[in-house]
């Protein structure tokens, strides 16, 4: 009875776990199955829901769609900097596309999406947003990856970090318990080539400056780290063999504050309460005037009527006795 009820959840739970529509683009879904996970580690910490491969076939042939499905736009950004190939190319003027000769992968808000046998265009995108159940942008995606620096950043090297297993990826030797991620903390990672070396740099946003004060003061214990503040941002390159050099690549780093300012507006006029009662009494004035001379307009109708009437009902009786005596 219990393997029973298992098994029904369970099945329950794929049907309701379905992503790819049965047809798009002219394409008929022809199978579907679980999408691999290559790192459960940090599929749990990317706050993953749920995974799935299909195969179409159609009009621009068969190919094969997978999605991942995750919390918000930056877990789906944490998933897709750590699932794409070492080969795949940028597309032009995204952080969150890139090419490889057979396949293609890309962010659509919470979903990692990748495409082998069949490159879809923007306008087949945008029919597929309007297929794919539960997207959700958790608030767009997250500012930190701009703090990266441009110049010598190895190509496909970032990695946005949500935790321990993350940073552990990127950096064994980072000691686990000054990252502080328990206190809401994320970080972006990136290799910086810096001559014939490339090196580890990672940025930490703390909620707090006074936060990131803290953490820095800590970070600053360790040999051969070079730190730099800006408000709540904390970059950090550990071991650096030349730090002249290291100072040079952290020297750019400043928060840009957005700040929002409440100036005060000009309120709505206030409704002028005496031309509205003025409005008011013509309008029943109005109406008043319509309703008597109607009632008039019918009573003198109804009056003269009667009366003629009563004319002519006269005389058909008076030509009625003359005829009677003759």
């Amino acid at each position: 009875m219990l393997r029973s009820l298992i098994l029904t959840l369970a099945l329950a739970a794929t049907a309701a776990a379905q992503i790819w529509p049965e047809s798009w683009h002219g394409s008929t879904r022809t199978k579907t199955a679980p999408a691999p996970i290559a790192d459960r580690m940090l599929w749990v910490e990317a706050a993953g829901e749920i995974s799935e491969q299909a195969t179409y076939n159609g009009p621009v042939g068969k190919f094969t769609a997978t999605a991942w499905r995750l919390k918000d736009s930056t877990s789906a950004l944490a998933w897709y900097q750590a699932s794409r190939p070492a080969n795949c190319t940028p597309a032009r003027d995204s952080n969150t596309a890139c090419t490889t000769p057979g396949a293609q992968l890309q962010t659509l808000l919470n979903y990692v999406l990748q495409f082998e046998g069949w490159r879809p265009l923007p306008a087949e995108m945008k029919e597929l947003e309007a297929k794919l159940p539960r997207l959700s942008s958790g608030g767009g995606l997250p500012l930190l990856p701009g703090y990266l620096p441009e110049q010598g950043r190895l190509r496909n090297s970032e990695r946005y970090i949500l935790g321990l297993h993350g940073l552990q990826s990127v950096i064994p030797s980072f000691p686990p318990t000054l990252a502080g991620f328990e206190d809401g903390a994320e970080a972006q990672y990136g290799k910086i080539q810096s001559g014939s070396i490339a090196l580890d740099y990672i940025v930490f946003y703390y909620h707090t400056p006074q936060l990131a004060r803290v953490k820095m003061a800590e970070f600053q214990k360790q040999a051969g780290w070079l730190v730099k503040r800006s408000g709540p941002l904390l970059a950090v390159i550990p071991g650096a063999p030349d730090p002249k050099a290291a100072e040079a690549i952290l020297a750019p780093l400043e928060w840009k504050a957005q700040v929002v300012v409440n100036t005060p507006g000009s309120l709505p006029p206030m409704p002028n309460v005496a031309g509205m009662l003025v409005a008011i009494f013509e309008l029943t004035g109005v109406l008043l005037v319509v309703c008597l001379g109607g009632g008039l307009l019918f009573a003198t109708l109804w009056i003269y009527l009667r009366r003629r009437r009563a004319r002519l009902a006269g005389t058909d009786d008076f030509l009625t006795v003359v005829e009677l005596n003759r």
